[in-house]
């Protein structure tokens, strides 16, 4: 059969990237040090460590010493999909050292000034998803490709032998194959994003600071999908399926893995105030900037079609493509009560990812489609997080309590598929100088995905994650 690599190379690029891989990029994360994360990252209002570099870089100006801070993570992952009235429950953890830091007081006559310098982790993209049911439904894979609008779809089948041209001068296809298979399948995501932070703040009048913070975006994602269709339990297909080929007789199994690989690069800016109103109350504000990513994608596909007396396989490794891509501009705010032993934290983040927008790497009527995809389906949402703080006088020791609620940004979505996430944590001293932090997370939504199609071939999935972060900070005296 003739090889198309080329045209279904083609294909494939301009498929790769769509809403769901703008939104992975603009998705708000959570991932911060142990103090933080124990109050549910409210501390927009709280005075200062080093993850005020991003959630409020105006924070570092309370800080009067010089401290050096560690952190690790370890990240749990839990997905109970329902496939076709079969639940499969399946889990994947990974580890890292998630937090690296040292913060800089500044001398001044007056006020203060101090400028950080660090490493933070911010997105973890672990997950799974597997699947594996008997779809009685006159639909397939197979199908889906044949009938596609895409020329290089119904000739990728054609390549594996799983449909025939109607007539020889004809782009038309068509496959006997009607659906009565079962379908499984495994889809894991790895990778992140890495900030590298610089950032300051200052004493501007007594008792209000600012900061701004510049950060630098590394990382990488992978996305690796495995799919199957199987002429089981039944043996349905057993005639040719393309009568012009005689080794297409007796169809067994359709097999297909693509890989999606990013190299992630991009950078933004952040500006926050905070004020403290005679030690009771801190009033903080952020604006964050439109981030910039750069993204090298490389888009590989592998497909295998098994027959009683025949195997057709079609690998194509990709090759790289560069676009680029803008998540939209962030505003927060919040507010942080000091009471006697309890310190209270609340904060809320609009974000209109709307505006979430492709810049290059496609022509102009791609662009246009893209973007008017995403204002068609995403909206503005507002974040809310919550944080208490109890101080024992002893032994030395906090124990820290938060919820952060994060709503789901796609129009049609219900308040299920917002992410929602318990925290709590305890922070005491190992010695004068030297104070641990630990956090635990629990999370929870739902998700759904479709395998082709729409809601044919539908995954719905309880996703639940258990995270654990442990810090360490020096303070030098």
């Amino acid at each position: 059969m003739k090889k198309l690599f080329l045209i279904f190379l083609i294909s494939s690029i301009v498929l790769a990237q769509n809403y769901n891989d703008a939104y992975r990029l603009g998705e708000q994360t959570i991932d911060f040090d142990a103090k933080t994360l124990s109050v549910g990252n409210s501390s927009i209002g709280a005075l200062g460590n080093f993850s005020s570099a991003i959630i409020n870089p105006a924070g570092l100006g309370t800080i009067k010493r010089d401290v050096l801070s560690i952190s690790f993570n370890s990240n749990g992952f839990e997905n109970n999909a329902d496939f076709l009235n079969n639940s499969m429950t399946s889990d994947k953890r990974n580890s890292n050292t998630n937090h690296l830091s040292i913060i800089l007081p500044l001398p001044v006559r007056k006020g203060s000034a101090t400028i950080a310098f660090g490493y933070n982790q911010s997105r973890d993209f672990t997950s799974i998803l597997k699947f594996n049911s008997f779809n009685n439904a006159n639909n397939s894979m197979i199908q889906n490709l044949t009938n596609s609008n895409f020329i290089p779809d119904r000739e990728f089948a054609w390549e594996l032998g799983l449909n025939s041209r109607i007539n020889e001068d004809s782009d038309e296809y068509q496959t006997p194959i009607s659906g009565k298979l079962t379908q499984s399948g495994e889809i894991i995501e790895n990778g992140f994003t890495n900030n590298w932070l610089m950032s300051g703040a200052v004493e501007v009048a007594k008792n209000l600071f600012i900061g701004a913070t510049i950060n630098i975006i590394s990382g990488e994602y992978l996305k690796n999908r495995d799919y199957y269709e199987e002429d089981l339990p039944n043996n349905t297909y057993t005639g040719l399926i393309d009568p012009d080929y005689p080794e297409t007789e007796d169809f067994q199994s359709f097999y297909l893995n693509d890989i999606v690989d990013w190299d992630i690069n991009g950078w933004d800016f952040r500006l926050g105030l905070l004020y403290n109103f005679n030690n009771l109350l801190n009033f903080g504000a952020t604006i964050k900037l439109p981030t910039s990513y750069v993204i090298e994608e490389k888009y590989s596909i592998y497909g295998k079609s098994e027959f009683v007396n025949n195997t057709y396989t079609v690998d194509y490794p990709g090759d790289w493509f560069e676009y680029k891509f803008t998540t939209p501009m962030e505003l927060s705010g919040g507010i942080s009560a000091s009471l006697p032993l309890v310190n209270l934290n609340a904060s809320i983040k609009f974000v209109d990812y709307s505006q979430m927008e492709y810049k290059e790497g496609f022509d102009k009527s791609e662009l246009i489609d893209k973007n008017n995809q995403i204002n068609e389906i995403f909206e503005s949402t507002l974040n809310w997080n919550l944080g208490a703080e109890f101080t024992l006088p002893y032994p030395s020791l906090k124990i820290r309590g938060g919820f952060i609620y994060l709503p789901s940004p796609y129009k049609d979505d219900t308040s299920e598929y917002d992410k929602k996430y318990l925290t709590a944590g305890l922070g005491f001293p190992l010695a004068k100088s030297l104070i641990i932090d630990f956090a635990y997370v629990y999370g929870w939504w739902k998700n759904f995905g479709d395998n082709y199609g729409y809601e044919v071939s539908r995954t719905y999935q309880d996703i639940e994650i258990n995270k654990f972060v442990l810090s360490a900070s020096y303070v030098f005296m």
